[in-house]
Parts: structure tokens; sequence; C-alpha cells
């Protein structure tokens, strides 16, 4: 019995060695040639890109333990190093679904695999805590591009754009936070077959109904991530080019072109976000001659490639364990 066990560990030990091998070689395989031998091509400073590399790294931490801090309010426990490993799993299949966020529903399942009672919650958290980096990423954009003296009619519609999402997003917050407890929602209880689900989900949703300070938490934690991701991408500039764009024209441009890689287009959003990155910069006035938008998306790339690489090995190499053990057997009225 002992022995049967352990075949079938080493087995899933090796399944998971393949998986991890295959994913690597495809996502180096679908990195476009003609972007790679551009970017080998470039002069760099090492040192630069290391710092770019610590700080992309950092800024996923960060939505990690963002991601925790919301699942911790809807009371289901989850350790940092649990919190860790499946957002890596995140990172690192967003590279290779459709859209940048394709990653987060495989987290989902796999989180809501370590559960019995609370699967909806935890599922509804990840796609709550997408919304929330969004949003975050949107009021960024908008932000920067109102601190601009001199915008194109392009960035000047991005910018229209930015403000009512984040006008929107940012309403809905206020409403749920002060009258989330006024919105009906027993009703969805009576639905056949889905209603009970709809509700869970639905009050899930209201996890920041009355707690302010958790709204401002979330906001505050992603737009320092995105103020990482967007200073990373600096860093990459001045490590490639003599004379770099300046920080505030990579806010101008790398926010919303982040925005644009969540589309589902291409898988991980390879080479809707480097198109948008070079576009956008086309679109920022005074930016030095001869700098390209598309080679520093394209080591961005490289360094996101190498997190995914990094995620997949703390993730395979990890054990799976329960996110709800005793609170498994409370009812959940």
């Amino acid at each position: 019995m002992v022995d049967s066990r352990r075949r079938s560990l080493s087995i899933i030990s090796i399944l998971k060695l393949v998986l991890l091998i295959a994913i690597l070689a495809w996502i180096v395989a679908t990195f476009p040639k003609k972007d790679w031998d551009a970017l080998v091509a470039q002069d760099k400073d090492w040192g630069l890109l290391f710092c770019a590399f610590l700080g992309v790294l950092t800024a996923h931490l960060i939505t990690f333990l963002r991601w925790r801090s919301l699942v911790a309010a809807l009371d289901v426990p989850l350790k940092q190093l649990d919190a860790i490993r499946l957002g890596f799993l995140g990172t690192m299949l967003n590279m290779v679904s459709v859209g940048a966020i394709g990653g987060d529903l495989f987290k989902a399942i796999a989180a809501a695999r370590m559960t019995h009672k609370r699967r909806t919650e935890v599922v509804t958290s990840v796609l709550v805590d997408r919304a929330i980096g969004l949003l975050g990423l949107v009021i960024v954009a908008a932000a920067t591009l109102y601190l601009a003296t001199d915008l194109s009619t392009n960035l000047q519609w991005i910018r229209r754009g930015a403000t009512v999402l984040s006008v929107i997003g940012l309403g809905g917050l206020a409403i749920i936070v002060t009258a989330g407890h006024r919105i009906p929602l027993r009703w969805l209880n009576r639905l056949p077959v889905v209603g009970h689900s709809l509700f869970r989900v639905a009050t899930a949703c209201l996890v920041f109904q009355g707690k302010p300070k958790l709204v401002a938490h979330l906001l505050l934690t992603t737009f320092c991530v995105h103020g990482l991701l967007t200073s990373s991408m600096c860093l990459i500039s001045n490590a490639l080019y003599e004379q770099p764009p300046t920080l505030m024209q990579h806010f101008q441009a790398v926010p919303p072109a982040f925005a644009a890689a969540a589309l589902p287009l291409t898988p991980g959003g390879v080479g809707v976000q480097e198109v948008a990155v070079d576009r956008l910069f086309q679109e920022v006035s005074d930016i030095p001659d001869g700098f390209s938008g598309l080679i520093v998306a394209t080591m961005y790339r490289a360094i996101l490639i190498a997190i995914a690489a990094i995620g997949a090995v703390v993730y395979f190499t990890g054990s799976e364990r329960r996110l709800v053990r005793d609170s498994d057997l409370v009812s959940e009225g």
C-alpha cells in the first residue's frame, strides 16, 4: 500500500515536471523572433535590467498578498506561502492563456480545489481582485494623463475614457461600502438551479460593505503595483538607451498599454502589449529620437517570461494544502 502510494506520488511529480517543461518551451517558442533579434542586438546595462526584474517581481508578490487580504476579508484562511504559490500559477498561465487575465481562471480553479464549502467565495475573490487591479490601472492612467500639459488627440480620448471608467468604478465601490446592506440579493436564491450560487457570488462581491479601510488598502496597494511596473519599464528604457523618455512620459504610455493587454486577443497579451506600448509612446510628445517602445516592451516581456519560469518552479515544487479545515464544517446559512 505504501509502495503504491509512493509510485503514484512519483508519477505525479514526473507529470508536473513534464508539464513545467512543456509550458516554458511553449512560452519561449511563441516569443516573436524579430523582436527577440532586435532585443539581442541592443546594448544593455545589466545592472539596471536586474533592478527592473526585481521591481516587476516585487510588484507581482504584492498582488499575491493583496489577493490574500481579500480572501481573508471573506473569512477564508489562506497562508502567505499558499497565496504566493497560487499567484505564481496565475502569472505562469497568463503567458499561455488568451488575454492577460486568463491565468486568473486557472488560479481560481486551483484555489477552489483546496476547499470544500467556500469554493464560490474563493473563486469570486480572484475575480474581484482582478477587477480592483484593473480599476487601479485605469485610475493611474487617468491621473498621469491629467498631469501632462501637451497631449495628442488620441491620448486625450484615452484620458476621457479612463476618467469615465474611474468614476464608475469608484462610484460602485462607494455604493457597496456605504449602502451594500440595502442591495436586495435574497431574490437570487429563488432562481432555479443557479440561484444559490449566484447569491453567494453576489454576497462575496459585497465584501467591501462597511469596510472603507479595506477598499483604501487594496487601491493603494494597486497604485503601488502599477507604479512599480511602470518604473521598472522606465529602468528598462534607461538600460537600453542613453537618452530614454522621462518617468512621466512612461506613465503617459505604459498604464494604458497594460490595460490594452488585458483584452482577450492573444495568449498573455503577447503582441498586443508590445504594439500598444510602442504606439502610445509615439503619441507622447518630445520622445527622444531613436527610441523604440517595441524593444523596451520586448525586454519587459522577457522579464515576465523569467518570472513565469520562477512561478512554475515555485508552484510545481510546492505541496497542495487545504485552505479551509474546521470552518468547512460550519453551515453557510
